[in-house]
């Protein structure tokens, strides 16, 4: 019985909308799942996946070899999200929204955000055992 219930509740919580996202930043996701993601939300195509190729290019531009593909700098960001990249892009919008751009982006900026250090990160990046 214990089981069961286990298990209907790992179902259930799968389902659960609520869960979209859940999925590194450095993975990319099946079809299926994008297309539970855009169900949800139309942000994922329209915000989410164009900031995540401005980071994957970003990386590119690092002289010291591509962190993105770099298992310490994956470590070093492993907690980031699709879905925390996705509440990012919506608190952004609403910050825009509430305050005008200028001031929005004064009050962003002042923010300390794990996204925007990572991206910084990526052009600056040097791995240690070098």
């Amino acid at each position: 019985m214990k089981k069961l219930l286990i298990l209907s509740f790992l179902i259930i919580s799968c389902d659960n909308p609520e869960n979209h996202g859940n999925l590194s930043i450095f993975e990319t996701p099946s079809s299926e799942q994008f297309n539970k993601w855009l169900e949800i939300d139309s942000v994922y195509i329209d915000m989410v996946t164009p900031m995540v190729k401005v980071y994957k290019g970003s990386a590119k531009l690092n002289f010291n070899g591509n962190p993105w593909e770099n298992k310490s700098f994956q470590s070093e960001y492993s907690d980031l999200t699709w879905r925390e990249l996705y509440d990012y892009v919506i608190y952004s919008k609403e910050i825009y929204n509430e305050l005008g751009y200028q001031e929005g982006g004064k009050f962003l900026d002042s923010l300390n955000n794990r996204f925007d250090q990572m991206r910084d990160d990526l052009i600056t990046w040097k791995d240690s055992k070098d």
